[in-house]
């Protein structure tokens, strides 16, 4: 058992049980002695043990769940909810850090898909989510980037890179998660807001053999896509128990699709009459309609040795693939195309006028009639994969007053996109064949878009003709059919060794610990587009195909009233397609894509630490510091008025980051902590890189930035901690980061570099896309946290028996945060919502066991706006409803219900306010049903 607190009687000394259930005391005086045990919710027990110089003794000590008032005795395995938030409270309370844990109910499993979902409900931790589906994790309103993630202690890279994407991570490979969030010398300096560490099931876990599986099926509401979920593990131990061998694997899949608009707002240089007053309008709006199917599968292995209780080495091997594969039919509405400016005075027929932008007809930025609108179409087939692949060889030895752990690892990180084609469709140029569209956006929540038939006058004005809201699939003009092949792969090498030793430190028990870690990691992005172009086509000798060449007969599967109707496509029809293309040579590579986006970012670090847990009679103090060199190269090639050439960077930095903890024991109950850490936030690969492309149209240069720094936080915590006698516990915290060189994505006013004019084109002032580092700010905020079973306070006032089953769970984070942009503007911290809750209600009685569970975060900054009348860009407010059932047949056997996203909240993102919606999109609800199998 982890985290149980051993004491010897009559002393003051305290030792905590590591995950092999062991513990040591310094000192103890030899003959025999009483040792008392304690574990969060059970029984207090006190042995006795003889005590030998310089001898490891083994002591089973037999805990059981705390008595009720009338005697009868808590079944363990009765109240999986209750027991695990008991087994997580105690390791929180016996660590040294600022931990909060996430322990698998008594089956070892999580109610959630993924890391993310299972993670969104602990104390100040928000949610990110793609398509519905949670993916990034933030810690008390920090960017996503600043929480690390590692497995067993081993800090491993995301696909994604810094940013780590928990979608990637099945839940069911987790015995349990620990997220410390307040940073000590032994861990990486990258981590800033904190580490999420998933500690994977051990065979030592379980008594001997050990067989669980997990069976589910269920639905969508939104589309009535299938969904099912799958896993299972093997454990047992040979060998008169020194060796042990776990297998587990997982598959969760679903199919949805999704209801969705977006839109793009501007200040149109169009709009000038009259008194040229400022408005802002909707320059285009959007439908991209999704079929998805989306997986999470897991497959994992561990061997480990214990010859004695002193020493283990294992070897464990991770595979975790996140995939999306989906089909996208998307419409963009170009509402300003062929606008002129109201001033104008040319004829009509020379410039017809539109009506975008001129309020002279009427028109308004949310109500108005729109002439011979063109329509841009994009019909994709795409598929993706995320997979982590993580080896790991290891041991831990017990020496005595010496103990050391070396780590060995290896890690390869993909991200792939391997989609069998896109295509791109247009209205052609004759006003007369685009149609007429009337818009209403007085609806923030639902874009409204009738179409007509576009007429002529004679006097070469405009008017509309008959309805038809439908989008024909013959209607708009074939443009280019592709096929992009990317992979980002990041191969990733660390060794670590940590060594501990006990000894006295002015008269005071004190566990010194030092190690060192090197790490090497390189990430390489390659992308190679083909493409059939128009011309490609005609060149060949082949006719342009229309979208009903790949179209089907398929109903629409949304529920949003689009006001339009069209026709979804086959993948394998399009497939085939492009690949007749490809044999008549009617493909080619597409000119300058790879220049343009391969590169390659490594990194060498180097680090060492130390610190020293000094223990007092009213608790300990922990403190160190860790010292990192980082050295950087990058490679890609740039883009200059005379074609590519290879840009090399490369630099380094050394940092230290000190560390102070304080964990006070003010009596039995109440435990304070204090803490001061330190911290840099490295920039991601992709940010890293070299690389520079251009448009003379838009007047734009993009690429990376090889020169950004990372970006740097001092942080103060203080939390206090309340165990209560009826088996709750209560903490209040607040904490303080103070921050340096934040990095925001921007678009500054001009490139200011002259490597890119060419042929009498100064370039150097074109708009510059860039990550780039802002000046300073802060975060701060206070966090409340309950969890309280009801069982103890519901017999103290001698209510029903049935009564008894019933806890709550709440958690509550206000949060405050400022930061200087790089054009000195003041906004919140990217990613940072001001309020976070999350509430949870259970019942667990009678084999039953309920929770009803609502999270709700305040809206965040995503994106600082290019125009500050227009504004940022934010995601706004959203919530989650959740309902998980478990009836337990027996022992072996239980079935279970899952109800997510049941209030359908949609993922909204705007521009200024709210009213402003740039991108919005739901999802429906889901329903998983099964059972669970334990032997």
């Amino acid at each position: 058992m982890t985290g149980a607190e051993v004491r010897v009687e009559g002393s003051d000394g305290v030792s905590v049980t590591n995950s092999a259930g062991q513990f040591l005391l310094q000192r103890a005086p030899v003959g025999q002695q009483r040792l008392t045990v304690s574990f969060f919710g059970m029984q207090t027990r006190t042995v006795t043990v003889d005590v030998t110089d310089r001898q490891t003794a083994e002591v089973a000590v037999p805990l059981d769940p705390e008595q009720a008032n009338d005697g009868e005795i808590i079944v363990s395995g009765s109240r999986p909810i209750a027991e695990s938030e008991q087994a997580a409270i105690q390791i929180k309370r016996a660590s040294n850090s600022l931990v909060d844990v996430i322990a698998a109910d008594s089956i070892g499993r999580f109610p959630d898909q993924n890391i993310a979902a299972a993670l969104s409900r602990v104390p100040g931790v928000s949610v990110g989510r793609d398509q519905g589906q949670e993916r990034y994790i933030s810690l008390r309103g920090a960017p996503a980037n600043w929480t690390t993630l590692a497995f067993d202690g081993v800090n491993v890279i995301s696909p994604d890179g810094r940013q780590a994407r928990f979608d990637t991570i099945p839940s069911a490979i987790a015995s349990k998660t620990i997220i410390r969030k307040a940073v000590t010398a032994d861990m990486p300096g990258e981590t800033v807001a904190g580490n999420i560490n998933i500690i994977t099931r051990s065979p030592f876990d379980y008594k001997g053999f050990k067989l669980a599986a997990d069976i589910g099926a269920g639905y969508n509401d939104l589309g009535q896509g299938a969904q099912y979920n799958v896993n299972g593990f093997i454990s047992d131990r040979f060998a008169n128990d020194t060796i042990g061998v776990l297998f587990s694997a997982s598959r969760y899949e679903r199919k949805m699709v999704t209801d969705n608009f977006e839109n793009a707002y501007e200040i149109a240089p169009e709009d000038l009459e009259p008194g040229r007053e400022t408005r802002i309008w909707n320059s285009g709006t959007q439908n991209k309609l999704y079929r998805l199917t989306r997986s999470n599968t897991s497959l994992t292995g561990r061997l480990e040795w214990r010859p004695s209780s002193a020493h283990q080495i294992f070897a464990s091997s991770i595979w975790t693939q996140f995939r999306d594969d989906e089909l996208r039919n998307a419409y963009v509405f170009d509402l300003d195309q062929d606008a002129v400016r109201t001033t104008d005075t040319a004829t009509p027929a020379s410039k017809p006028r539109t009506g975008y932008a001129d309020i002279r007809t009427g028109n308004t930025p949310v109500q108005g009639t729109l002439y011979g609108v063109e329509i841009e179409s994009t019909l994709n087939s795409n598929s993706s994969r995320q997979s982590i692949f993580t080896n790991t060889l290891g041991g831990d030895h017990d020496l005595g007053t010496w103990r050391a752990a070396w780590r060995a690892n290896f890690t390869r990180a993909d991200a792939r996109s391997k989609p069998p084609f896109g295509t791109s469709w247009r209205s052609p140029a004759a006003f007369t064949a685009r149609p007429t569209i009337d818009y209403d956006f007085t609806n923030p929540d639902m874009t409204q878009l009738r179409f007509y038939d576009t007429v002529r006058n004679a006097n070469g004005t405009f008017s509309k003709g008959a309805e038809r809201p439908f989008i024909g699939p013959d209607e708009l003009a074939f443009q280019t059919m592709t096929r992009n092949r990317q992979l980002d792969r990041t191969d990733a090498y660390t060794g670590k060794l940590d060594i501990a030793h006990d000894l006295s430190l002015l008269g005071a028990d004190t566990l010194f610990q030092f190690g060192g870690e090197y790490d090497k990691r390189a990430k390489t992005s390659t992308r190679t587009v083909l493409e059939a172009t128009a011309a490609n086509l005609r060149a060949a000798g082949l006719a342009l195909p229309t979208q009903r060449t790949i179209s089907i007969d398929d109903p629409y599967k949304g529920k949003f009233p689009l006001g339009y109707g069209f026709r979804y496509f086959s993948s394998q029809v399009g497939e085939d397609l492009f690949k007749s293309y490809v044999d008549a040579g009617a493909a080619r590579v597409q000119a300058n894509t790879s220049e343009r986006n391969n590169y390659e970012v490594s990194e060498e670090v180097i680090a060492g630490y130390a610190m020293a847990t000094t223990s007092f009679d009213w608790g300990n103090v922990v403190y160190g510091a860790r010292v990192e060199r980082v050295n950087n190269s990058s490679a890609a090639l740039a883009e200059t008025g005379a074609g590519f050439v290879q840009t090399n960077v490369s630099g380094g930095n050394t940092f230290v980051y000190p560390s102070v903890h304080l964990n006070w024991n003010l009596n039995s109950e109440f435990k304070l902590r204090l803490s001061g850490n330190t911290g840099a936030a490295r920039p991601d690969y992709d940010q890293l890189r070299p690389n520079f492309s251009f448009s003379d149209t838009d007047e734009i240069v993009s690429g990376g930035n090889p020169l950004a720094k990372p970006e740097r936080a001092k942080g103060v915590d203080a939390y206090l901690e309340w165990y209560m006698p009826s088996r709750g516990f209560f903490s209040v915290g607040a904490y303080y980061k103070n921050l340096k060189d934040i990095l925001y994505d921007v678009e500054l006013p001009s490139f200011d570099l002259d490597v890119l004019n060419s042929n009498g084109i100064d370039r150097s002032t074109y708009r510059y896309s860039t990550i780039a580092n802002g000046e300073g700010g802060h975060i701060k905020g206070i966090e409340f946290a309950l969890v309280q079973p009801l069982g103890a306070v519901v017999r103290g006032v001698g209510l029903p028996e049935w009564m008894e089953g019933f806890g709550l769970n709440a958690n509550v984070t206000i949060n405050d945060s400022k930061a200087t942009t790089p054009d000195k503007r003041k906004t919140d911290l990217p990613g940072a919502s001001a309020r976070i809750y999350n509430v949870s209600g259970y019942y667990e009685q009678y084999g039953v066991s309920a929770r009803v569970s609502y999270q709700w975060q305040s809206r965040y900054l995503d994106a600082i706006g290019t125009d500050a009348f227009i504004g940022d860009t934010y995601w706004a407010d959203v919530s989650r409803l959740d309902v998980s059932l478990r009836y337990s047949i027996n022992e072996a056997v239980q079935l279970y219900f899952d109800a997510n996203n049941l209030t359908n909240e949609p993922g909204i993102r705007f521009r200024g306010n709210a009213t402003r919606q740039i991108e919005h999109e739901s999802f429906g609800r889901r329903y998983l049903g099964g059972v669970r199998l334990n032997f």
